[in-house]
């Protein structure tokens, strides 16, 4: 049995409820429970069950820091006053532990239309994703974002993305070798998310309920980016204080329709083996290699001649010179994920909003992930920012070249 499978067995199969008491018994309860279970299949309608239970031996090197929560179907609100205080420190504190996450809920959106968002034109034959899915995502160090995802969708389509490739596997057709950091979740949908959710208290709400099953009190958060054109909505357990079901929209001015994730369940885990993060890949004649921008020899700057410093502070410094010419087709040359954003995308993800943008200075370059890491000072309207950029190198032909890739955590202002 696969490892994805033992575990997914273990949430599934256990009949332990939420409580105190089971983070007294967490590991030897949980072994008892996979043994009792393991080779049980249950239909897919059980896996709506909701609980805290912990530990599966194939995940031993986690040390019990499994904690799997639901939510009741039904909630009434009670009077905050009543209630311990909650505050969002908490929560971050809570999980800052945990960097690997089991999702579980309903998906509704066109994987089409998100590749060729990004300038992916050839996956047509993707399928729309409209129900049940899981998910196993990992962060990385600094929990600001995902370094692993993998994603099981309701047609049995299969999606695996690390930082600079993805494998899409269709259930019954192709196999995609997708190269560009793509499949990503940022920011990480936990510790890092609810820093910004801190940081921008203006923008969201705070209500305070129970669960009529279980008695267990929760506390309610709706929060609509100020800086991204999404809205979620945040469910949190008040004991526990750990995330317990969330829900994103992809407009923060319209979400009274079905979001795009709504997730009902949440496990969490101090890590768990590589195996998790594998999938079955046919031949290799059978895989389709696909190409973004990111790799198209029409975008970037040649590095020819160039050190990679002197490469990186060259494209920054033409790159922030096309924002603020607001030569919209000079950065999409420069910055390739920005390919197929319209003129109006383009002014929004770049903050005309703020004014003209000025870069004053590329302080010291280190090494990052992906590529070099160049932290830009840049003058707004009314402040300074400190903004990480990462540019990409390529070889192309056997020529050298580089492109900038993205940014690299949240801006900051200049102290």
């Amino acid at each position: 049995m696969k490892p994805e499978d033992e575990i997914r067995n273990l949430i599934n199969n256990s009949d332990v409820t939420t409580g105190p008491e089971t983070d007294k018994n967490v590991l030897g309860d949980a072994l008892k429970h996979l043994e009792k279970f393991k080779k049980r299949q249950l239909a897919p309608s059980q896996s709506n069950m909701w609980r805290i239970i912990m530990k599966s031996p194939i995940t031993r090197i986690a040390a019990a820091a499994v904690i799997i929560i639901g939510l009741g179907m039904t909630v009434y609100l009670i009077d905050k006053s009543t209630t311990p205080a909650w505050a969002i420190d908490q929560s971050i504190e809570a999980m800052k532990n945990y960097r690997v996450i089991y999702f579980s809920g309903r998906i509704s959106m066109s994987w089409g239309d998100s590749f060729r968002g990004l300038g992916v034109q050839k996956l047509l034959e993707l399928p729309e994703s409209q129900g049940e899915f899981e998910m196993w995502a990992q962060a990385d160090e600094g929990l600001s974002r995902s370094s692993k995802v993998k994603m099981v969708l309701p047609d049995n389509t299969v999606i695996l993305g690390r930082k600079l490739q993805s494998y899409i596997k269709l259930a019954e057709g192709n196999t995609y070798d997708v190269q560009g950091d793509l499949m990503k979740i940022d920011p990480w949908p936990t510790y890092e998310l609810l820093r910004i959710l801190k940081e921008d208290t203006d923008s969201w709400t705070e209500l305070y309920g129970r669960d009529a099953a279980t008695g267990k009190d929760r506390i309610f958060v709706e929060y609509a980016s100020s800086t991204e054109n999404r809205f979620w909505k945040f469910e949190f357990d008040s004991e526990s204080k750990l995330l317990v079901s969330l829900k994103q929209w992809e407009d923060r001015n319209n979400h009274e329709g079905s979001p795009i994730f709504d997730i009902r369940k949440i496990v969490y885990f101090e890590q768990l083996p590589d195996e998790i993060f594998e999938i079955d890949l046919p031949d290799s004649s059978k895989i389709i290699s696909v190409n973004t921008p990111l790799h198209d020899p029409n975008y970037g700057m040649s590095a020819e001649g160039l050190t990679q410093e002197q490469a990186c502070r060259k494209i920054l410094t033409e790159f922030w010179q096309k924002v603020r010419e607001q030569d919209f087709d000079g950065i999409r040359k420069l910055f390739p994920y920005s390919a197929s954003w319209s003129d109006e995308v383009m002014r929004s993800n770049l903050g005309y909003d703020q004014g003209s943008v000025k870069l004053l200075e590329i302080g010291q370059i280190y090494e990052g992930k992906i590529g070099p890491v160049a932290p830009c000072t840049v003058q707004l309207k009314n402040e300074r920012m400190v903004i990480d950029m990462i540019v990409m190198f390529r070889e192309i032909d056997d020529k050298s070249s580089c492109v900038v890739h993205s940014n690299e955590g949240k801006p900051r202002p200049v102290e």
